[in-house]
């Protein structure tokens, strides 16, 4: 029958009931904050087994071979009854501890013992230096131990990523009584076992030796997990991610071993990057990767952060994403630096790859005789890239995979970033459409169906990757009026997923999530083929935010192509034929049928299911402007001249189809947009939109702009030459819209408004002009968002000097 069960009484603080006594006075110091286990090194711990984890993986010991019980001496280990076992540490009665004595009024602590490095000084009952020779003592042990003073340790005391609340500091660092130093030491341990602990679990290393007899089995019970959190009462634990993958709450966070083999490949890499190039400081690029995946990542989410980690993404990459998260926390310079390196490293990745294969044509003759396959077909032997890894064209090749995700992110800041760098831009929009073949853009995936999470996250990024680098192809043939380098044919991929199925933390979730949503195998061509025949695409299952706003850029793309191929008689008007007009609303009437059926889209920019919906309206209401209005060759923005943009836009180059139903619903599209801000607040989107809005909405708001004003401009000559009774219903509904919104801004007095009155309508024109320049007001995180802005501001001001010469 065994021995009977003695009775456990509970917890004295919340009254918890255990099983073991010693699984009570574990859960007791989560109440007392005692940390009776003590390294010679200064570390404190609240358990033996998490000091045993400390000592392998800090100081190297392990119990076959360590000594420092040798150092201690015998009339200081055993003392009254009490013993200190091999790795220095405290027992009673049996049981491990420091001599911790919990009475009914609380609990006080015996005098611990000095390591063989420190003096043995007088102490209090709590074990440290008694007040009155707290400063002496200081300096006398500093004079025999010296204290390692860096600024690094400084920061990682402030800020120490081993706990995701570490915005407050513990009221344990404000207690007079302890040592800052002590506390610092202890607070920098647990950063170096969790970094080291990571690397062997990535190894397939066992986390506990066993030799020690400690239990690394998982167990129900958080007591007996060993490699459970210090402190049961952490809330931090609720927000520990529980997946198949490595934990990663915060993607952007370097440790300490992460920095250093940064550091190790930068300093390998010297001769190749510029030699002005100083990688910044660990917090500094951790400072950085955050701006990015707090404030891109969501625009363009390519990359899975549940899963991610620093050490996954490879030096190219963090170079990348830390450019543009500087330009996020506005430290531009820095940003640019960082950018030069990431692009000459990336260049000469690429050089390397390309230089290999030149070599194998060099080892061929003219005719290629020596080659068995003359007709196109590969050679039985893989290609070997620098890396040692074969097929480097091949999807499965992560480093591939990394070098583009890497080139797209410095695309999208070249774009958006100073004149100086536009010409990046353009450059390597060839580099990633070159690369996004070689990966597999155009050849069809298997879709969503799998049953292993880690296969379909796996999968997805690189789905995503090849999504978002199509949409920046079309982003750049969109502000610059270049052909995109990546054509809707071209593109086979499978529509991408939800994004709360992409945010899953883990396999149970992602199943979870497809127990409510089921995933939408339909590639993009089929998707893009119903809905330029006006079909209907949420039906039967809607597809997700993502999916939407990759398939209006292929709408955008048939308008772009349209435009550019139409005959040179109808670009003065503007007009293409009422046929493709007719079509291509049917298909955007469609598309918004499938935006407005999909439970992640949104008009709020700030809303928790993302932004994807927000940014494809932007998409939408250009997608109108274009059927109406040639505005794509005429808006100079590669010259980042805002005079000369806003002249060219002002004095009627663009040309406009003339006042038709169609043009009706553009204008809508643009008096929609201009009352977004309105009702958010104008002040408050100026300070606020750099972070929530997405470089599509400052380049729709510039050609909303153009047009509101060319159309308001017609309608004033149309009634200073045939009267009011000349316009149409609609008309003077969109124009009453106008009104109202002006009004609602409260921007100019409109006190004598009259829509007969051609001066009056004249001043709405110059009142949205400035109503779009006030959204400019504040700062902008890339370049060509000020540019537009100020652009914008010289149009507003053209129109207010010629409304006062006319009066």
């Amino acid at each position: 029958m065994g021995r009977p069960r003695s009775l456990v009484p509970p917890c004295r603080f919340c009254q918890k009931q255990f099983k073991r006594q010693e699984h009570l006075r574990r859960h007791e110091r989560t109440h007392t904050h005692e940390k009776p286990f003590v390294c010679e090194c200064g570390g404190r711990f609240a358990r033996q087994d998490m000091l045993t984890r400390h000592l392998r993986l800090s100081h190297k010991y392990s119990p076959e071979n360590s000594d420092v019980a040798a150092d201690y001496p015998s009339s200081q280990r055993e003392r009254d009854g009490e013993s200190w076992n091999s790795f220095g540490t405290h027992e009673i009665d049996g049981t491990q501890g420091t001599g911790s004595t919990i009475t009914e009024a609380g609990f006080s602590l015996s005098q611990p013992t000095p390591t063989c490095d420190e003096p043995d000084i007088e102490s209090d009952p709590i074990g440290f230096a008694l007040e009155g020779d707290l400063m002496g003592t200081a300096v006398e042990k500093s004079a025999n131990h010296t204290i390692p003073w860096n600024e690094a340790d400084d920061l990682d005391f402030l800020w120490n990523d081993s706990r995701p609340f570490s915005e407050v500091l513990p009221a344990s660092f404000f207690d007079t009584n302890l040592s800052l130093v002590d506390i610092s030491q202890q607070y920098q341990v647990p950063l170096l076992e969790q970094q080291q602990i990571s690397e062997q679990v990535e190894q397939g290393q066992q986390n506990v030796d066993n030799s020690l007899d400690i239990n690394t089995q998982p167990n129900v019970d958080h007591e007996n997990d060993p490699i459970a959190a210090e402190e049961e009462g952490d809330p931090s634990q609720n927000r520990q991610l529980k997946g198949n993958f490595a934990p990663s709450i915060s993607p952007w966070k370097l440790t300490p071993s992460d920095y250093a083999g940064l550091s190790n490949d930068i300093k390998e890499l010297a001769l190749v990057l510029p030699s002005s190039f100083s990688l910044p400081s660990r917090h500094t690029i951790s400072r950085f990767l955050e701006g990015f995946f707090r404030s891109y990542h969501d625009h363009m989410p390519f990359l899975h952060t549940p899963s991610s980690s620093a050490s996954s993404l490879g030096t190219e990459l963090i170079l990348s994403l830390a450019a543009v998260g500087a330009f996020y926390r506005f430290e531009n310079a820095k940003g640019y630096m960082i950018y030069h390196a990431a692009r000459t490293l990336i260049n000469w990745r690429l050089d390397q790859r390309s230089g290999l294969e030149i070599s194998n044509l060099t080892k061929t003759s003219h005719g290629y005789a020596d080659t068995p396959n003359t007709r196109g077909h590969p050679q039985s032997s893989p290609t070997i890239n620098n890396d040692g890894d074969a097929n480097p064209g091949s999807r499965k090749n992560p480093k591939l995979l990394r070098l583009l995700q890497g080139l797209i992110t410095l695309m999208t800041l070249a774009s958006w970033g100073d004149r100086a760098v536009v010409g990046d831009s353009l450059a390597m929009s060839g580099q990633v459409a070159m690369l996004v073949r070689e990966i597999g853009i155009s050849t069809p995936d298997a879709g969503h169906e799998t049953s292993s999470w880690e296969v379909w996250v796996e999968k997805e990024e690189r789905r995503r990757t090849l999504w978002v680098a199509y949409a920046q192809s079309n982003l750049q043939c969109l502000t610059f009026h270049f052909p995109p380098t990546i054509l809707n044919r071209e593109v086979l991929l499978t529509l991408p997923s939800c994004g709360e199925e992409w945010k899953a933390s883990n396999a149970q979730e992602w199943r979870h999530m497809r127990e409510f949503h089921t995933p939408d195998s339909r590639n993009f061509q089929q998707a893009l083929g119903e809905i330029l025949q006006g079909h209907q695409i949420h039906e039967p299952v809607a597809i997700s935010a993502f999916a939407n706003y990759v398939l209006i850029h292929g709408l955008f793309q048939e308008i772009f192509f349209a435009r550019n191929t139409s005959s040179l008689v109808d670009q003065p008007t503007g007009s293409f034929s009422m046929s493709f007009v007719q079509a291509m609303e049917s298909a955007l009437r469609a598309w918004q049928n499938s935006w407005e059926a999909t439970y992640e889209s949104t008009l709020d920019p700030l809303s928790p299911r993302g932004p994807m919906g927000f940014n494809a309206t932007a998409l939408v209401r250009l997608a109108y402007i274009r059927l109406n209005a040639n505005t794509g060759p005429h808006r100079q923005l590669s010259t980042r001249n805002p005079e000369e943009i806003a002249r060219a836009l002002i004095d009627g180059r663009p040309g406009v189809c003339q006042r038709s139903p169609f043009l009706d619903r553009a204008v809508l599209q643009c008096i929609h947009a201009l009352s977004i801000p309105v009702r958010s607040g104008i002040q408050f989107i100026a300070r606020t939109q750099m972070l929530n809005w997405s470089m599509q909405h400052s380049l729709c708001n510039l050609e909303c702009t153009f047009l509101l004003n060319h159309w308001i401009q017609e309608i004033a000559r149309c009634i200073e030459v045939f009267g009011v009774q000349n316009l149409r219903d609609d008309e003077r509904k969109l124009l009453s819209m106008i009104h109202t919104v002006i009004r609602e801004a409260d921007l100019t007095d409109l006190s004598d408004w009259a829509d007969d009155d051609a001066d009056a309508v004249r001043r709405l024109a110059a009142s949205t002009a400035r109503l779009w320049a006030e959204t400019f007001g504040g700062f902008h995180v890339f370049n060509i968002s000020q540019v537009i802005g100020e652009s914008i501001t010289i149009i507003a001001d053209i129109l207010d000097s010629r409304l006062a010469s006319s009066a």
